[in-house]
């Protein structure tokens, strides 16, 4: 995604995050790993007496992952069924070595969550993680850490009605100041490791590319496939496997994964 475009929405979800700020009776998140490569984002109730259901309007999160790394947004799921998922370079926010997503959802009509007393977790956000990786973390963006703070439309957030009293009031019940988290909220997807090792010494050139790359450093290539940043196929070729042949593909964020008989890797490609 153009950067001009990211900015776009980061503005739009900073209007939603300023809105009213009171996290006293509120939410945090937290992630749930469901098996595989699929996962889930809750909202924690705060320990609470107030048996008044919740009523959410909109909410707001960052996902980060490892560099190169992405998500099917395409099969996610979410609480009102209309999330958007906007994925961001971490070059864009000066972290080089991490990508993310900026998850928020408009409710058409509100959606009630079960009451805070009953201390019952909501499923928001449940999505799948592309390409199998085995290195790395992916966490939620802690709303007091130092890239929240510099990019402040990238904290969580929640606009709810909490309280009892006849009135629709929607204000944020995140608190923005806080981690904002609860535990789990990190997994390391080293413990879905398989024993298939990664390629060293090998490199793509040019990046950007224009129209063909090519790869170098390795001598046993068995197949080159290439994702976009929704985890869709775009080339898959067995032959002529020294070049990657980008010419067709508009211009965008990739994925190579270079398989070779001694092992595989996965590489960030830029097409121009």
């Amino acid at each position: 995604m153009k950067k001009t475009t990211f900015i776009l929405l980061l503005f739009t979800a900073f209007a939603l995050f300023t809105s009213n700020v009171n996290a006293q009776d509120g939410y945090t998140y937290t992630l749930q790993h469901n098996g595989g490569y699929s996962f889930t984002i809750q909202a924690v109730p705060n320990p609470s007496a107030n048996n008044f259901a919740t009523s959410v309007q909109s909410y707001g999160f960052t996902i980060i992952v490892p560099d190169g790394v992405t998500i099917d947004t395409g099969s996610a799921t979410s609480l009102g069924g209309g999330a958007s998922a906007t994925f961001f370079d971490g070059n864009n926010v000066a972290q080089s070595s991490i990508d993310g997503y900026l998850v928020t959802e408009t409710l058409g009509s509100p959606v009630s969550l079960t009451a805070p007393s009953a201390g019952t977790n909501s499923d928001m956000f449940t999505f799948t993680v592309n390409g199998n990786p085995n290195i790395g973390n992916m966490y939620i963006l802690e709303n007091n850490s130092a890239l929240a703070n510099a990019v402040t439309p990238l904290k969580s957030f929640m606009q709810a009605d909490m309280i009892d009293n006849g009135t629709a009031e929607y204000v944020n019940v995140v608190d923005p100041n806080a981690a904002a988290v609860t535990a789990p909220s990190t997994f390391n997807f080293a413990t879905l490791s398989t024993t298939e090792v990664e390629l060293t010494g090998v490199s793509v050139f040019p990046n950007p590319v224009k129209d063909v790359a090519t790869i170098s450093g390795v001598t046993d290539l068995e197949s080159v496939e290439v994702t976009n940043i929704n985890g869709q196929r775009v080339l898959y070729n067995t032959t002529n496997l020294e070049t990657i042949d980008m010419t067709n593909l508009p211009a965008g964020i990739y994925l190579a994964k270079i398989q070779a008989t001694s092992g595989s890797k996965t590489v960030k490609l830029i097409k121009e």
